[in-house]
């Protein structure tokens, strides 16, 4: 098996991008530059507050205002080991991946998958348009709503 035959291929090819952004814990800018440069790139209202919580909100399919919104939520962050004989800068390098048998592995390092691929599952929702099966099953409002520490009330709404 390779990369490419993973299934579903847009959860995979999603998570291997997020996978090329570093991400440790404390030291989470370049992820929230990637989250604010998704939204605002697929035109969604797009917020970050002080404490850098990403919210990216997507408004109701038209005439499905009125009903529940929709919350996704996930921390962006995630630990970082290596291995003692792997090089390895967790602030600037990519997480290297590699299959082995059946499973997507990290090569010497955590693969950070906890939450990469919670980040990954509302990147779909959020871009695709009005019409597909995603905009069916999230309405009326999709909120992506990265948590890092406490909300500010102003997240709240």
């Amino acid at each position: 098996m390779e990369k490419k035959d993973l299934k579903p291929a847009g959860v995979f090819h999603y998570f291997e991008e997020i996978c090329q952004v570093p991400r440790p814990s404390k030291k989470e800018e370049k992820i929230i530059a990637y989250l604010k440069a998704f939204g605002e790139k697929h035109k969604l209202e797009t917020k970050v507050d002080e404490a850098g919580n990403v919210l990216i909100k997507k408004p109701a399919t038209p005439g499905m205002e009125n009903r529940k919104t929709v919350v996704l939520q996930s921390h962006i962050d995630m630990v970082c080991e290596k291995n003692n004989d792997v090089k390895h800068d967790f602030l600037t390098d990519p997480i290297e991946t590699e299959i082995d048998g059946e499973w997507l592995k990290a090569k010497g390092t955590t693969l950070g998958a906890d939450n990469g691929i919670g980040v990954r599952s509302y990147r779909m929702p959020l871009h695709r348009g009005r019409g597909d099966r995603t905009d069916r099953c999230l309405r009326p409002e999709r909120r992506l709503h990265e948590r890092r520490h406490s909300v500010e009330p102003r997240f709240r709404r």
